[in-house]
């Protein structure tokens, strides 16, 4: 536990209590423009606990993957770079003063619908925030399996699914590439991805896998812009097998 929280029990719940002078919170904005991702109930705000927060100018990462509530007591909504390397983003920021609660109920309550919220918003709706390193969103993954007691019951190995959420995860400058074909650790960002959707993927490899996804127009449409843009087209190795 960091040295300006407290745990504390409160009527039925356990409560995690700020005990500093001042704590800002970063809920990036389109968390809460979606009411299924985060609300805003009086003083107290209810979304999955993906963010940043600061203390005394000191910057922590909260890897909370379901939902959790906080209380505040100001708030204001700023476009800013939290640190270096990672996006200008605007982000709704909370202020907590001492005795506000930093985690309302700690709690949990185990339900299907957790997982089920994590796969649609974060993974197949390409929610998850930028602000999480790339070398760590397999563990953020992997975490809100094991929390709602999924992990291992879909029968599906780590790197099989390691695999299938780095092609959501495509190089910024270039769409066509996923990102873990330029990230090497050294020179480039790992916040300098852009994540998309997974209905997305085919379109974005080439025309051949294109043409295999839901919207066969939208597929066609997507192709030609890439030849008027000049960008390269990428061969699946499906392509190279049936070439030859």
């Amino acid at each position: 536990m960091l040295p300006f929280l407290r745990e504390e029990k409160i009527g039925l719940r356990t409560q995690v209590t700020f005990t500093g002078n001042k704590m800002k919170i970063y809920i990036p904005a389109y968390f809460l423009e979606d009411d299924s991702m985060g609300v805003i109930i009086g003083r107290r705000v209810q979304t999955i606990g993906l963010y940043w927060f600061s203390v005394d100018d000191k910057f922590y990462e909260l890897q909370i993957p379901v939902k959790i509530s906080f209380e505040f007591s100001d708030r204001e909504k700023k476009t800013l770079r939290l640190k270096p390397g990672m996006p200008m983003m605007t982000y709704e920021i909370f202020m907590l003063e001492i005795g506000d609660a930093f985690i309302y109920d700690t709690m949990y309550k185990q339900s299907i619908e957790d997982i089920s919220f994590f796969l649609s918003k974060m993974i197949e709706g390409a929610k998850m925030p930028p602000t999480v390193s790339y070398d760590e969103v397999l563990g953020i993954f992997l975490k809100a399996l094991e929390v709602t007691e999924i992990k291992g019951k879909f029968g599906v190995g780590s790197v099989t699914l390691e695999f299938l959420l780095s092609e959501l995860y495509r190089d910024k400058k270039n769409n066509g590439y996923p990102f873990r074909m330029s990230f090497d650790g050294k020179r480039v960002s790992p916040f300098d991805y852009k994540m998309v959707r997974i209905i997305k993927v085919p379109e974005m490899n080439s025309t051949f896998t294109g043409l295999t996804g839901e919207d066969v127009n939208q597929q066609l449409v997507a192709a030609v812009l890439r030849n008027r843009e000049g960008r390269a087209e990428r061969i699946s190795p499906i392509e190279k097998i049936i070439k030859y």
